[in-house]
């Protein structure tokens, strides 16, 4: 399995699309449909398939966007929370919002007064998915973020984490306050060097990695 930091990810994602003119949206989308398949297989047996999506405000809530469509598409129930607000979205993940709504999945905006709802509807869903915060996160979790992970934590019966469970550090694998603990992980291109820090298997729970069209030469120059 190759393992990488969150930097040298970070570097290869940029260099994928500025020299090997592979745009964002395609890797946005291949993450998404990845994550896709897993959670097909996470609910296939399970009789209640209603799917509730958590998406952040940056790409790795644009994962849960795609992911969140696509499921739809698979005549599936899907319910998708937005936390910020949508005209603060840009970029890949403002389009694939855009996508989103254009085929009638609502994104909503989630504040303080849908905690009833909200409660209510991480309980009863068959899947919940962390489309939270991706590797860029370096800072400690507040607000409604550290709450909304909390009640995943505590109401939850079965968590997909898209690339990373929001909270833990992709390199020293330090907790940033909360963490939401996920049964499965996808992760996008390769393994993240915190998954196999101390502590961090209880978050990550059982680990895939998915393809999302990375140019493997481009990966094997950061070989050690």
């Amino acid at each position: 399995m190759f393992v990488l930091d969150a930097r040298t990810i970070k570097e290869i994602d940029e260099r994928a699309q500025n020299e090997y003119a592979i745009p964002g949206l395609i890797l946005m989308e291949n993450a998404g449909l990845a994550a896709t398949q897993v959670a097909l297989q996470l609910i296939r047996r399970r009789r209640n398939k209603q799917v509730i999506v958590f998406s952040g405000p940056g790409n790795n809530g644009g994962d849960g966007f795609v992911l969140a469509r696509h499921l739809a598409n698979k005549k599936l129930k899907v319910k998708v929370f937005l936390l910020g607000k949508k005209n603060k979205l840009r970029g890949d993940a403002r389009t694939n919002f855009v996508i989103l709504s254009k085929i009638g999945v609502e994104a909503i905006e989630l504040n303080l007064m849908d905690w009833l709802q909200v409660k209510t509807q991480i309980k009863r869903a068959g899947l919940v998915v962390d489309a939270i915060f991706g590797i860029g996160l370096n800072k400690d979790i507040s607000g409604i973020f550290k709450d909304v992970i909390k009640q995943i934590n505590l109401r939850a019966e079965k968590v997909l984490a898209l690339d990373i469970p929001s909270g833990l550090c992709a390199t020293t694998g330090r907790i940033f306050k909360a963490c939401v603990r996920a049964d499965t992980t996808v992760t996008f291109g390769t393994a993240k060097k915190g998954f196999f820090k101390r502590y961090a298997k209880k978050y990550t729970g059982r680990i895939v990695v998915a393809d999302i069209g990375l140019p493997w030469t481009l990966i094997e120059q950061y070989r050690k």
